[in-house]
């Protein structure tokens, strides 16, 4: 690599997992990086997220290049988190100990068969379990579970600890953090992007020229930035998700068509998540949290003496179509990591990889050419 291109500065804009993941990468491959946060890293839907990597058990629900880019950034998580951990000396808390589907009624076995199905057409590994061997793995379980699915290939990893490995990584390879910094405007002459605009916390304007622009700043990427392209037309989807203490009920992850419960090393248990369109609405609300807490009860009934540590709220970033769009823009110099709606933990190392990749090689990967920002119907600049 030239010395000129070791020299460039690239400006993230967002240090949610996406943005802080691609400045880890941006700056392995010699760039400089500065990420702008308008709040602190990792506080919107990263940090009230599950952390479930699972694109085998949602096969189902994903269209093939989607499900591609899922899987190659799942085959890729391993060695991420030991090259973080190695640099860092911290835990992310990644686990592949799979995941196990339950059926609490004849309604849920019914979606569960569906799955299955799903699954092996599509040549994945799935095993049927009944009651019995349920019990066995789980002892915890409500008798009502009598029919589940174990799904090896599902992992997962703590969004928390994984963004506390990533400051730390960005910042000893000499990349800068700044957070309650908001971005009002990307700027642009001529075509190319020269930086971005904006006000601190304390109302203090400020002006950053780059090489480089990335947005990545999640459900906010189209709320409050002028843009030198058509508006994004991403949205935020609130997810509200339960933090518990108390007894260890689980060792595996756990779901339901209804709920999903995580079991964390230090003894939480997470329960989540609902699907809301509260535009940017970030109030817990009673209605959602009772829902998930009876849909938890019903197939663990311990969780109903355990402490209810934390509610946390998350604003998913979701285009139309559901799809990502990552690459360039119409304006060079100026890229786009947005959408990522609820795979944002799990897409973020081939994100991250392929972008960097792009924009220091300007070499399309073959593998987000199906998200290439011209391709997604949400994003304004193609219609």
């Amino acid at each position: 690599m030239s010395e000129s291109s070791r020299e460039k500065q690239t400006l993230v804009v967002g240090a949610g997992i996406i943005g802080l993941t691609l400045a880890d990468a941006l700056l392995r491959r010699g760039r400089q990086v500065m990420v702008i946060e308008r709040d602190r890293p990792g506080c919107g839907s990263t940090w009230a997220a599950g952390g479930m990597l699972a694109p085998i058990s949602e096969a189902e629900h994903r269209d093939p290049d989607l499900l591609a880019l899922a899987q190659r950034s799942l085959e890729s998580y391993p060695r991420f988190v030991h090259r973080l951990e190695g640099d860092t000396g911290l835990q992310c808390g990644y686990s592949d100990q799979g995941s196990l589907w339950v059926a609490g009624n004849r309604d849920d076995r019914e979606e569960l068969n569906h799955l299955r199905q799903t699954l092996e057409q599509q040549s994945l590994r799935v095993e049927t379990l009944d009651g019995e061997h349920l019990s066995q793995l789980e002892p915890h379980l409500s008798g009502r579970v009598q029919f589940g699915l174990r799904v090896d290939g599902d992992h997962q990893v703590d969004p928390r600890a994984l963004v506390l490995c990533l400051e730390q990584s960005i910042r000893s390879r000499g990349g800068k953090i700044v957070s309650g910094a908001r971005v009002e405007e990307i700027l642009e002459h001529g075509g190319r992007v020269r930086g971005v605009a904006g006000q601190t916390r304390r109302g203090e304007s400020f002006r950053l020229e780059a090489d480089e622009v990335v947005l990545a700043a999640g459900a906010w990427s189209a709320r409050g930035i002028r843009l030198p392209i058509e508006p994004i037309d991403v949205r935020p989807v609130k997810g509200q998700l339960l933090r518990l203490r108390g007894e260890t009920l689980l060792r595996h992850v756990v779901r339901t068509p209804d709920v999903y419960l995580i079991p964390r090393a230090d003894g939480e248990l997470l329960v989540g998540a609902t699907m809301e369109e509260m535009g940017f609405d970030s109030t817990p609300t009673a209605g959602p949290v009772m829902d998930l807490l009876r849909h938890a009860w019903e197939i663990l009934p311990g969780t109903y003496d355990l402490e209810l540590a934390e509610i946390c709220v998350g604003l998913r970033p979701a285009l139309d179509d559901q799809r990502p769009a990552i690459g360039p823009t119409s304006v060079s110099g100026l890229f786009l990591a947005v959408g990522h709606f609820r795979n944002g933990v799990l897409l973020a190392p081939a994100t991250a990889a392929g972008l960097a990749d792009w924009i220091v090689d300007d070499v399309e990967p073959d593998y987000l050419r199906a998200f290439h920002p011209r391709l997604t119907a949400s994003v304004g600049e193609s219609s």
